[in-house]
Order: C-alpha cells, then structure tokens, then sequence
C-alpha cells in the first residue's frame, strides 16, 4: 500500500478511525437509534466490498458504526476533500478518498481495487448520489467494474431511515429511526469486460433491494 499512503497518508491511521468511530460515529448510531441486521454477513478478515444504498450525507458514519468489527474505507465526493474543517476529518479519521462525480474517475476506481488488493474492506455507494426518501437511483457501472475487476465477495446493504438526518429533501422533524442491514456474501458470475459493468452494478443494486423484505422481517 506504499503507493496509496504517500497520496493518502492517512490510510495507516487506523488508531485514528478507532478513536472516532467510538466517539462521533457511537453517538451517532445512538441518537437515530441505530438498528443492525446481519452484521455477521460481513467476512472479519480479507478484502471485500460492500454495497450500499444512499439517503444521507451521514450514511458513511453510521455504515462503519454498524460494521463495527473492522476498518471502512469510502470514496466520497471530491468536493468534501475542498471543505477545510470536513476534509481534516475525512481524512484523517474517516478513511475516505475522493471521487469526482458527473464522469467515471478512474483513478478513484483504481485506488478502491487497491486498497481491496491490500485485503480491507472498501464501501461504495453504487448510485453515485443520495436517493429520495424509499426509492433507489439505477447504479453507476463503475461499481460493477470494481466488483468484476477485483473478484473479491460483495455484501449488500440496505440503508433505511437516514434521509431524515440530512437527506436528499428538507430534515424531517422528530426522532429519526435508521435500520442498516447486511446480506450475505456473494460474487458475480459475469467475465470481466466492460458490456458487463452497468450489468453487474444493476444485480447488485436488486441484491440491496431484496434486504427490505429482511428488514422487516427482523
């Protein structure tokens, strides 16, 4: 990873990550009341890629809250990273890198497979932005080339109830209720070529939109 910690330094912080997900990301999950369903899905060791659903500018806090046993790594929107305040934080606690949105930014797509390449665990948020409340945005085909081109298990998961922290409408009032939950490991059966991306980032996306029916269920 000596390539990706000279432009990220921050990566080999993890007592840093450690210190806030206890701190602000714990007070977080506590105030929205935060419920997690099937945390056990997710691998404790090696590199995987977990999928999930967008409602929320807090979504990646309450994510890593809620995996809880190791590391989250994030890409975040590169305007984040121009914010003096927030990019210290994302930076050096919140094991972001930036990605730009509106194009395909490979060089984001191509740190994401290398910090998989290193056996960690990498989050995307496949629709490239936040969904309104209950509904999902059709994938970006990025996150289908990352799930082909590293071949490493993909866990789904359903973010639900963080849109009335600050979502993509106006904060809704009262005491919000946030469920995340985790499916199970699974890989693509699709070659790695790119007529199959935008095919493999919409499976994964109807793989995060079964997790309703388990979410309440549970």
């Amino acid at each position: 990873m000596e390539q990706l910690t000279k432009k990220y330094p921050w990566v080999k912080r993890k007592k840093a990550y450690w210190v806030w997900l206890h701190t602000v990301a714990r007070l977080l999950g506590f105030l929205c009341r935060l419920r997690v369903i099937g945390r056990e899905n997710i691998p404790d060791r090696g590199p995987v890629l977990l999928m999930a659903n967008h409602r929320s500018y807090l979504d990646p806090p309450l994510v890593a809250y809620a995996v809880m046993k190791r590391p989250v790594f994030f890409m975040a929107k590169s305007e984040l990273f121009e914010m003096p305040v927030l990019s210290t934080l994302i930076k050096h606690w919140g094991n972001a890198f930036p990605v730009k949105r509106g194009r395909a930014d490979l060089t984001a797509l191509k740190t994401a497979l290398e910090v998989l390449g290193k056996g960690e665990l990498v989050c995307i948020f496949p629709e490239g932005q936040r969904a309104p409340a209950g509904r999902f945005v059709r994938p970006k085909w990025g996150a289908g080339m990352v799930a082909l081109k590293s071949g490493v298990p993909v866990v789904p998961c359903l973010i639900e109830g963080s849109e009335a922290l600050i979502g993509k409408e106006k904060l809704i009032g009262g005491v919000p209720r946030v469920t995340i939950a985790f499916g199970k490991p699974f890989q693509l059966d699709l070659e790695d070529r790119k007529d199959n991306y935008q095919k493999a980032a919409d499976f994964i996306m109807e793989k995060i939109k079964e997790l309703k029916g388990e979410d309440k269920s549970s």
